[in-house]
């Protein structure tokens, strides 16, 4: 059960973003005003390192907590074993609603677009693309749900995504649950 003490919990993940291009890490160029204001405000990693420097076995020592080695996932296209618990399996058995919205890249090549239902991590809510780079562009962004239903978001990836997290938010907060929501950006990656 929940207790109303439990925070809310949203992690933003960027892809491929060097620590020094956002203002809160000292970049003077003023281009993440929003990034750096959340970071200020909420619970900010300010040292850290990924315990992998290729994209989809990062993801799953994030989601996982593992090695790549433990997870199965040592390089791009591989899967993460599916008896691992993730991130949304501790939330989930701790009472909480778990969102995913985003670049997931923890399914094999051959799902471009709508991930399986048993290799989307546990989450209960779901809008995502395993590979949103092959599947969308800067303004066509195309995301799966938890079923499988294509949604086709308006206007720039980015803004779009962020957009339906804060929808999410809205309806979550609605339902007075607490939740863990997962937002995982394509960009800065190109």
């Amino acid at each position: 059960m929940v207790s109303s003490k439990q925070p809310y919990v949203i992690v933003f993940l960027t892809d491929q973003q060097r620590h020094d291009t956002t203002g809160v890490h000292g970049c003077t160029l003023g281009l993440t005003p929003n990034f750096d204001r959340v970071a200020q405000k909420g619970t900010h990693v300010a040292k850290s390192f990924t315990c992998q420097p290729v994209c989809a076995p990062a993801r799953a020592c994030l989601q996982a907590g593992k090695y790549a080695t433990q997870t199965g996932v040592w390089r791009n296209g591989y899967e993460p074993h599916r008896e691992l618990p993730t991130l949304a399996n501790y939330f989930n058995d701790a009472g909480y609603h778990t969102g995913y919205i985003g670049k997931w890249h923890l399914a094999s090549t051959e799902h471009h677009g709508a991930v399986p239902r048993d290799l989307q991590g546990g989450y209960q809510s779901w809008l995502g693309a395993n590979l949103l780079e092959f599947v969308s562009d800067a303004y066509d962004t195309r995301l799966w749900d938890q079923d499988g239903q294509e949604h086709q978001l308006p206007g720039y990836r980015v803004d779009a995504l962020t957009d339906a997290a804060i929808l999410h938010i809205h309806e979550r907060s609605q339902t007075k649950q607490t939740f863990f929501l997962f937002v995982s950006h394509l960009e800065p990656h190109h």
